[in-house]
Formats: C-alpha cells, structure tokens, sequence
C-alpha cells in the first residue's frame, strides 16, 4: 500500500524478540482496573481476545484521550508471515482504511479517530488486542462504566 495519512501508525509484520511462546489456556484475558485494585492505581487497560470467526468488533468509531495501542497476532506462529485472517479497519477524520492480513501493531496517538475493527476473514485463529493507557476503557464515543 502507498504511504497514507494514517499509514504510518500501522506496523505489518513487525520483528522484534519477545517472550516465549506459551500456552494459551483462555480465548482471551483482560487487565482491568477492577482487577488490579487490590495493588491501587493502575494507568494501564488492557485486553487480548482470540478471533475464531468472521464479526465486527462492538466498538462504534471513536477516539481517546490517550493513546492507545492495537495489536493482531498469529494463534499459530509457523504461518508467518501470515495473521491467519483478514481485519479492516479505519484511521483518522477521513476514515483511511487499512487492511490487515499480517501480524501487526498499530500505535494510536491520543485523539486519533478509529475503529470499528471489521474481523473480514479467519482462516487460523488469531489474536487481536489493545492497550489503553488509562485506567479504565473509554472514548468520546463510551461514556465511562459503559464498558
């Protein structure tokens, strides 16, 4: 794809080391501020789900006041550079759209419009997620406690 307005937020099959793979018990896992409350403040929100099939994700277009990371991951490593699916999504006031189908981040600064996240295809389950760095999930479209 040309370089875009909003292109330059989006890393497809980004390399780098990491942790070890492991295995996963759940289909996905959420840190919230209610689970963390017992150790106080936490300006973290994050959430790591398994993509299984073909939906949209619930989230009408919206932006925060901080940033945010998305990120889309094989369930099975030996098929990268592969996703094992095909995500779309849009950036920005102009609805950019960009077509994810290779293990990516995506680096949101505070006040970028997005979303929905159109899960389009799956052919081998994969995981998709975000990192918010708030202490709870919310948007100028998600009035906080709706989510």
């Amino acid at each position: 794809m040309a370089q875009s307005k909003y292109g330059k937020y989006v890393f497809n099959n980004p390399k780098g080391k990491g942790p070890p793979v492991r295995k996963v018990d759940e289909q996905g896992i959420t840190l919230s501020e209610e689970l963390v409350a017992a150790i106080g403040k936490f300006d973290i929100q994050f959430n790591f789900v398994g993509e299984v099939g073909p939906h949209v994700l619930g989230d009408p277009p919206h932006k925060h006041d901080v940033d945010e990371i998305l990120f889309f991951i094989p369930g099975d490593p030996s098929i990268a550079p592969d996703l094992g699916g095909e995500v779309e999504i849009a950036l920005g006031d102009e609805w950019e759209k960009h077509v994810i189908n290779t293990p990516a981040i995506i680096c949101l600064p505070k006040g970028v419009p997005h979303a929905p996240v159109y899960v389009k295809k799956v052919t081998t389950p994969f995981y998709f997620g975000h990192c918010l760095l708030a202490p709870r999930y919310g948007s100028s479209a998600t009035p906080p406690g709706a989510v």
